[in-house]
């Protein structure tokens, strides 16, 4: 292991990276975590067993880091969010940062972050919002939280109640998270329906407090190889090799909630608590929005019966005319 240690504050910060053949960009991301104004205890890094150079970049910056620097290479692929799984498993400090292997850190995200948690002891996860770059490092000129069309109004929504955000959409990038490690406890073992962000918001949620920062702390790339997130194709993201429909993505998203339902009701929470017949609601509406018919008329007048769950389960009228366009298939 390289480095030393950075104080006593350093010891509260676990980095949990994984990597998957990401050499083109991986250089810039880890000398982002080293340059941090509050830099973390260690850097965990899971790689996917990859085959380009991305080991051999991760031991050179093991033998020069300024923290310890523990790699673990996977004999064989276990996908990404087994792989975060693992990674966060194996994280030691008290918070733990996830970690991409294409974005770049402003100085002080784990300053930023970290604060947030330790001022208020109650919360058990943040996240922040991102600027956008493309695959040659450049500004997009928008940010993460205006691509998920996530306005001021709809962040204090979900600070106010970040459950019936969830409901609706994700707007947690794991890129930008991080959280306690006392509520790990709760989110392993990721089911491998799940995208590792998406559920970790649940969780996070379910079981302590999450809130967000409304400014930017990660240069977030997107580019043609990402793996996941908001430039990621639909066949990358759901490892199908082809591209989803909006019917089957919906029948997948439905699959989701119920194991959410699952772990949910495996820990105790009553038939008749009102989270739970939320997320009935939730699976209901999107096994509708799954089987709405090819024909336009008849998929209007089947839609006129769900518009109220449209606000309380999607995102209102942008997904109103989505599926009133379902004759254009693919995501």
């Amino acid at each position: 292991m390289g480095g030393s240690e950075n104080g006593a504050s350093a010891l509260r910060i676990s980095v949990a990276m994984c990597t998957f053949n990401g050499g083109r960009y991986l250089q810039e991301q880890l000398e982002s975590i080293a340059s941090q104004t509050r830099l973390p205890c260690e850097l965990v890094v899971c790689d996917d067993h990859s085959t380009d150079d991305t080991p051999a970049i991760l031991k050179t910056f093991q033998g020069n880091a300024p923290f310890p620097v523990r790699i673990v290479q996977n004999a064989m692929r276990v996908g990404s969010t087994r792989n975060f799984d693992q990674a966060i498993g194996m994280s030691r400090g008290e918070f733990i940062a996830l970690c991409d292997q294409d974005d770049r850190w402003l100085p002080i995200k784990l300053e930023r972050l970290s604060e947030t948690l330790t001022t208020n002891p109650f919360l058990g996860g943040v996240f922040s919002d991102a600027h956008l770059i493309d695959g040659e490092g450049k500004a997009i000129g928008t940010r993460l939280f205006a691509k998920h069309k996530f306005t001021r109004a709809k962040q204090q929504d979900f600070v106010s109640c970040p459950t019936a955000t969830l409901l609706k959409h994700d707007v947690v990038t794991g890129a930008t998270l991080m959280f306690r490690a006392s509520v790990r406890r709760y989110c392993s073992p990721i089911p491998s329906t799940w995208i590792h962000d998406g559920w970790l918001a649940w969780m996070i949620a379910l079981h302590s407090r999450l809130t967000l920062i409304p400014e930017p702390l990660v240069e977030y790339r997107i580019h043609a190889g990402q793996q996941l997130g908001v430039g990621a194709s639909q066949a990358t993201q759901n490892a199908t090799g082809k591209r989803e429909t909006w019917r089957q993505h919906y029948a997948r998203v439905a699959g989701q909630f119920e194991d959410l339902l699952n772990r949910v009701l495996a820990e105790g929470w009553s038939e008749h608590d009102g989270l739970v017949e939320k997320i009935r609601q939730k699976i209901a509406f999107l096994k509708q929005q799954s089987a709405l018919s090819q024909k336009f008329g008849v998929r209007t007048l089947q839609m006129l019966g769900l518009l109220p769950r449209y606000l309380h389960y999607a995102r209102g009228l942008g997904s109103v005319r989505t599926d009133l366009l379902l004759g254009r298939e693919t995501l």
